[in-house]
């Protein structure tokens, strides 16, 4: 027998345990949920809640469809599959993404914690399996049946529901200022897609490849489309097709081709490569065989790519384009730097195509030659100049009428969000060199000024526009060149981190404002007309995520 000890005298075959001191003694913190309310929201295209503080903790549950949750001024992603819980006393609002329906469970709830610290405004949980988010949504729509049930036992057997519902939530979660988890599920994905390019031959399902990544069938299709542009059916036939294209141009036979690609049926095969490309193998071959003269191409090889030509060799610097390069992996390449005419020679060209009027004196003895220089001349202007001297004139119309098209939509969504007399520049920064760009090329100034019609600073108006391609400035001259907007491409980081942090940059209208747009260089060292629609995008995506940070 258990009695209370608290005289120090203790009877035969009783147990010396004082109950008084388990408390102090066997100490486990009083750690639980406290659930205050859920409910189910149905968001239409131009629904949403708007920005408020929140007086408790909230958790978020996507049940169909995709939003973004705007959380201290950052934007998360609201998707299915990957639950988000925000601590009370930050600020959320929620929007519509592109999808027409967002189905949401809104959970409010506090954790009751002695030894609770400060925490991160959002907690995001891992990408849950198909199964498993699932198990939670069933949970929460258990709870919501019976959170009304007036028996007690009923309650507390709803309080245990939410335990283990937050339990496995919260059980593998990343607490984090950024998106942790969605950068880890980008690497996985970007590491799968990287490995579909090795095995295009290979018969491929979306459920292999969502089980390999460890997240919902739904979520691999979202982040698929979001890395590569399109689905996975769609993306492995391309990548047979630009195989295809080469195993044809190599001479080898068309049942060995299909094979070869991953189509066991000759003839469907057939049926699909004229599906994907508009003609059939057969006629590919004849057009490469008409159209790829034996030309030698130093410059403009993105222009001659929109029209159709597919010149013999190409510039090393050309082809590695970012926009260029699967476009150009069967051409024969080139050093460019240093230019080695002898290699050339060896070719044979017909014809040679440079940039420079150093190119010509060293290449012009080998082959005609003729220049065609992008400093010189707009992106456009130069595609009618080449598809005169190719008989090209129609295509080259075709190639402007589809990129105005985008242009002029694009156009309409900036409407009423970019006020008329703002201003636009574009500069990259070099370690030994500072640039400003005209309407010409590089850089996407050609897009914001012709493309969008967007306004330049006055000196660049008067200095560049329609004048020359670029400028080399000091950087005391920065700050009369740049407009309310900045769009700016950095090569050398430690130069730009000793111009930021100046008093005359932090003042600057752009810096501000919070209107610098970084971009790469590697995605915007040319522009072409191949290049210029995905530069485009890239811009708009850059204009229109600030304003809705902005707004």
């Amino acid at each position: 027998m258990m009695t209370l000890i608290d005289n120090g005298y203790q009877k035969k075959g009783e147990l010396a345990v004082d109950l008084t001191h388990l408390k102090t003694r066997y100490v486990v913190p009083h750690i639980y949920y406290e659930l205050h309310g859920l409910a189910l929201q149905h968001l239409s295209l131009n629904d949403g809640i708007p920005r408020q503080t929140l007086t408790t903790d909230l958790m978020i549950v996507v049940e169909e469809g995709e939003g973004l949750l705007i959380c201290d001024g950052k934007i998360n992603e609201l998707q299915y599959g990957v639950p988000l819980v925000i601590n009370a006393g930050h600020t959320v609002e929620i929007r519509m993404n592109e999808e027409a329906l967002l189905s949401v469970w809104l959970i409010a709830f506090t954790l009751h914690d002695p030894e609770r610290q400060m925490s991160p405004s959002l907690i995001e949980t891992r990408e849950t399996d198909t199964a498993g988010f699932r198990s939670i949504v069933k949970r929460i729509r258990a709870i919501e049946n019976h959170r009304m049930a007036q028996d007690r036992k009923q309650r507390a057997g709803i309080h245990t529901q939410f335990q283990r519902l937050m339990s496995m939530v919260l059980k593998d979660t990343h607490e984090h200022e950024g998106e942790v988890s969605s950068e880890h599920t980008r690497a996985n994905i970007s590491e799968i897609i990287t490995q579909l390019k090795g095995r295009y031959n290979e018969e491929i399902t979306v459920d292999e490849l969502a089980d390999q990544a460890r997240i919902s069938k739904r979520r691999f299709t979202h982040w698929f489309r979001q890395l590569t542009g399109t689905n996975l059916s769609d993306y492995m036939t391309t990548l047979r097709m630009e195989h295809a294209k080469q195993l044809l141009l190599r001479g080898e036979r068309m049942k060995d081709v299909a094979a070869l690609v991953g189509y066991r049926d000759e003839y469907y095969f057939n049926r699909r490569f004229k599906q994907v490309e508009g003609i059939s193998p057969g006629q590919f071959i004849l057009n490469h065989r008409q159209s790829s003269s034996n030309i030698c191409v130093m410059s403009c090889l993105g222009h001659l790519l929109a029209l159709g030509i597919r010149p013999a060799a190409v510039a090393k610097n050309l082809a590695n384009e970012h926009y260029l390069s699967k476009l150009s992996a069967s051409f024969h390449k080139v050093n460019s730097v240093p230019l080695d005419p002898q290699e050339i020679s060896y070719l044979q060209p017909e014809m040679i195509l440079v940039g420079n009027q150093e190119e010509y004196d060293t290449l012009s003895p080998i082959a005609p030659t003729y220049i065609f220089s992008q400093n010189d001349h707009k992106p456009f202007v130069l595609l009618q100049k080449l598809g005169e001297v190719f008989g090209k004139g129609p295509e080259a119309e075709k190639v402007m009428k589809q990129y105005e098209r985008k242009a002029q939509r694009l156009r309409s969504r900036l409407k009423g969000m970019i006020q008329s007399t703002d201003t636009f520049s574009v500069m990259e920064i070099r370690d030994d060199s500072i640039y400003v760009f005209g309407n010409y090329w590089c850089r996407g100034a050609y897009n914001l000024y012709d493309g969008l019609g967007l306004q330049a600073p006055e000196r660049i108006q008067k200095e560049l526009i329609d004048r020359q391609a670029y400028l080399m400035i000091s950087e005391e001259q920065v700050a009369s060149y740049v407009g309310d907007h900045l769009f700016l491409t950095v090569l050398d980081s430690e130069r730009y981190q000793h111009m930021s942090s100046s008093i005359w940059w932090q003042e600057m209208p752009a810096v501000r404002q919070n209107q610098v747009y970084m971009t790469e260089y590697t995605e915007f060292a040319v522009t072409d007309p191949i290049s210029m629609p995905y530069q485009l995008d890239a811009q708009m995506k850059l204009i229109l995520e600030r304003k809705m940070l902005h707004s």
